[in-house]
């Protein structure tokens, strides 16, 4: 897939408004000790993101479906953000994506970024939250693992948290924006042309084909969660009651079919 930007996300403004706050919190953490004055600036309640990947599951049922057990997790940095979610009523209230995406890339965000999904998958149920949920999941798994030893209890969370996206969200898309498609046009503007992206068919793809999650950051992608992939992924969705036909189109990936199994 082409280098595409998730709707309301606009990387050009974040990596703006990232600089802005952090020059900002340097300003006001600077300077004089002491109590500050209310001229001294705006002061900023800084998120302290975790950064090992060693993650405690708060519950059974942490990041799935409408389990909101993250939200009372001490550990979870996001518990108290808002998180606005897109509404095609009032798109420029949206958050969502501009604090994703804020979150450090490669390993040394998987953890928080399992937070922050499983927050919004909290706070509302959508597939869309769901993804991203597992996905999450699926990177701290890959994190915390290597060829001798792997984490077990995350990688059953991440195939739960997949599963969930068939059994609770069967039919869910995720809207692009392919800003590279209008390189002329204003981030914001309503004539950048947009897309939406099956989740069943994406799930199916990372289980069955895990270098579908590769990334710049994972050029490999992530390691398998169903050890071999392939045939091995087939049988899981047999038994999770779907059944699946990979693409053929590689690398694009767009013609494979995930159907609900009636055996």
């Amino acid at each position: 897939m082409r280098n595409l930007n998730q709707q309301g996300a606009q990387p050009a403004v974040l990596r703006k408004l990232t600089l802005i706050l952090v020059g900002l919190f340097t300003v006001a953490a600077g300077g004089c000790s002491g109590e500050r004055e209310a001229s001294d600036g705006t002061v900023f309640n800084a998120v302290l993101l975790p950064t090992d990947v060693v993650l405690s599951l708060a519950c059974e049922n942490v990041g799935i479906g409408s389990e909101t057990c993250v939200l009372d997790d001490p550990e979870n940095p996001f518990a108290t953000t808002t998180i606005i979610e897109f509404d095609v009523n009032n798109p420029d209230a949206s958050n969502k994506f501009q604090l994703a995406d804020s979150i450090p890339i490669g390993p040394s965000g998987a953890k928080a970024r399992f937070y922050f999904w499983a927050t919004a998958l909290a706070r509302r149920q959508s597939g869309e939250n769901q993804y991203y949920t597992a996905l999450a999941l699926h990177e701290v798994f890959d994190a915390n693992s290597n060829g001798l030893e792997q984490d077990e209890i995350v990688r059953a969370q991440a195939l739960k948290a997949y599963r969930s996206v068939l059994d609770n969200f069967f039919g869910s898309v995720v809207v692009f924006k392919c800003f590279e498609c209008a390189p002329n046009l204003p981030p914001d503007s309503p004539d950048i042309p947009q897309f939406a992206v099956p989740l069943n068919e994406r799930v199916a793809d990372h289980l069955f084909r895990p270098e579908s999650t590769a990334t710049p950051v994972y050029p490999q992608g992530f390691r398998a969660l169903i050890p071999g992939g392939g045939i091995n992924a087939l049988d899981r969705l047999v038994d999770w009651g779907y059944a699946y036909q990979p693409c053929t189109d590689l690398p694009a990936c767009t013609n494979g079919v995930i159907t609900v199994g009636e055996f």
